[in-house]
């Protein structure tokens, strides 16, 4: 299939007018020129480079799935068929755009501008896309600066993906604190050149490779005293935001890890609609993460309560926002076993309900060499060591659900196999308050 980035009647027809301004490469050379001319390039100029002062890269949303409501009630009711022909078929229409993205790098993504002037990246297939916008750039407030005192502007940027055969897009978005005011869709390019490495790592990905990534393509853009860094109690929700940009829903079989024995992907959807959820801190049992170079059980999760489908941010232009009335925030965390040689894996994690050590829940997962898997889980916080040490004389694999309440909501857990599965990939999906 061939696929074309620099046709306007290319554009996908589910967005409004686009105007394509210029192929990524071309507009990487314009910025290095902009900033140059604004003294931002030493080196260009013949000048010392300037010295590099860090900022803070923190995730600003984890994922959201904005979709139809046919959509969210097969994730409700665990229709494992319906979501295993959903990422099907996301994944043939989001395949083309991963390969481009994969194989060309800057040259696949293309700089548009909306009809109110906004400009952003996009690259795209017939039937899918995935942009990279900026959503804002404000002046920093002093919370702000007291975080991170090099901060002079606050930009949050989103990278997004729709799948049109099965309406559903996917969207998370960072913070980057900035030492100097830059055009949006600088900030934009930054992103798209950040997550294009993570794409083509697969789950091989480094998670420290995030903030290395972000200063490198800022200094390609001609920003060399640009320099980001990632607090180290946030890794594992930086973790978690990359291995969404690169699986999405349907994009599982992209995978470039290693072939191990396991691999369990874990999602806890958050349909409460009064509160925000936070996924505290894991154990693990021969169990390792992607970007394992940071292998802290530190999650930093926190998932954001249900919101009003009119006050998700899109592109400007992206048209099917009447139809996606579902939204969602959520989180994936995935596990593989460490020994690979006649063992499994077993993990532990811990959840607090808005923030409240006192309330929310504790979940444990075993994936044996010889046996079924097994889940348990209880409403109360505990500390996940301990939770998965005892949990087992409580393993639950038949049925496969399993259901208490927490803080006075329902949670449930359900897996989509006890073994056998294809690849031996197995999916938990953890529901909060999904009467919601």
């Amino acid at each position: 299939m061939t696929v074309r980035f620099n046709h306007p009647d290319d554009i996908p027809t589910y967005f409004g007018p686009l105007k394509i301004i210029g192929g990524a490469e071309n507009e990487i050379k314009k910025y290095r020129q902009l900033h140059a001319h604004a003294g931002l390039t030493p080196s260009a100029r013949g000048l010392v480079a300037a010295t590099q002062v860090p900022t803070h890269a923190t995730p600003n949303k984890q994922p959201m799935l904005s979709t139809t409501k046919e959509v969210k009630a097969a994730y409700q009711t665990n229709n494992w068929s319906k979501i295993s022909q959903l990422e099907t078929q996301a994944q043939n229409d989001l395949q083309p755009v991963y390969t481009n993205i994969t194989n060309k790098g800057d040259s696949a993504w293309v700089k548009v501008q909306a009809s109110n002037g906004q400009q952003y990246y996009m690259t795209w297939s017939s039937k899918a896309s995935a942009w990279s916008y900026t959503q804002s750039i404000t002046a920093a407030t002093d919370a702000d600066i007291a975080a991170d005192p090099n901060t002079k502007y606050q930009a949050v940027v989103q990278y997004g993906t729709f799948s049109q055969t099965t309406s559903i897009a996917g969207i998370h978005s960072y913070n980057l604190g900035l030492t100097t005011m830059v055009v949006e869709s600088v900030v934009a390019m930054i992103l798209a050149k950040t997550i294009s490495g993570f794409i083509a790592d697969g789950l091989g990905f480094l998670v420290a490779q995030f903030a290395v990534r972000l200063t490198t393509a800022a200094a390609e853009l001609g920003l060399e005293s640009f320099s980001f860094a990632v607090p180290e109690f946030l890794i594992g929700a930086v973790a978690g935001c990359i291995c969404f940009a690169i699986i999405f829903i349907g994009l599982a079989y992209l995978w470039n890890w290693l072939n191990r024995k396991y691999t369990i992907r874990v999602q806890v959807f958050n349909w409460d609609q009064n509160n925000n959820w936070q996924l505290t801190k894991q154990s693990k049992s021969n169990a390792v993460n992607p970007g394992k170079d940071s292998n802290t059980n530190q999650l930093g999760i926190s998932i954001d309560k249900m919101t009003d489908p009119n006050s998700v941010v899109y592109p400007p232009g992206f048209g099917p926002v009447t139809s996606l009335d579902s939204i969602c925030y959520y989180a994936i965390i995935v596990y593989e076993n460490d020994n690979t040689f006649m063992e499994g894996c077993s993990f532990g994690i811990q959840a607090t309900c808005a923030n409240d050590s006192t309330k929310g829940f504790t979940y444990a997962f075993q994936c044996p060499r010889w046996s079924d898997n097994g889940q348990y889980m209880q409403g109360s916080v505990q500390d996940p060591a301990t939770f998965l040490n005892n949990a087992g004389s409580h393993w639950q694999s038949n049925p496969k659900s399993f259901n208490i309440t927490a803080n006075g909501v329902p949670v449930s857990a359900t897996i989509d196999a006890l073994q056998g599965a294809p690849d031996q990939l197995y999916n938990v999906n953890i529901h909060i308050n999904k009467s919601a």
